[in-house]
């Protein structure tokens, strides 16, 4: 299961096993992910869950910005929607939020062998 690691100043303040569906990151008390930060909005961003098409057992893990006043930054760049992959840190307010997803972790260290073309 895919899990999103709140960080702020390279402290851990919580860690959220994610799970099919949608929840919400903001600084409302009835947000998911609760962040008490005045440059964070009050519904500030959404990160949805769903089975991915092609490969069984596999999620798709959507970050997408509610309209937020300060904007949602995904590895420095700011961002409307974007499929979040194991490893990319998403940037609300002053804090951090890292997906960490165990089942992806694998493809980024695969290496595709191609045969030498010198015979």
């Amino acid at each position: 299961m895919p899990k999103i690691v709140h960080t702020r100043d390279g402290i851990v303040i919580e860690e959220y096993v994610l799970k099919e569906g949608t929840i919400s990151i903001g600084r409302r008390p009835d947000c998911e992910i609760r962040i008490d930060d005045l440059a964070v909005s009050g519904k500030h961003a959404t990160v949805s869950v769903k089975p991915n098409q092609y490969m069984d057992g596999l999620n798709d893990v959507l970050i997408e910005d509610a309209g937020s006043t300060n904007g949602t930054q995904v590895n420095g760049r700011r961002i409307k929607k974007h499929l979040f992959k194991h490893g990319e840190v998403a940037q609300i307010g002053s804090h951090e939020l890292t997906l960490v997803d165990e089942g992806t972790r694998a493809f980024e260290t695969t290496q595709v062998l191609l045969p030498d073309d010198e015979g």
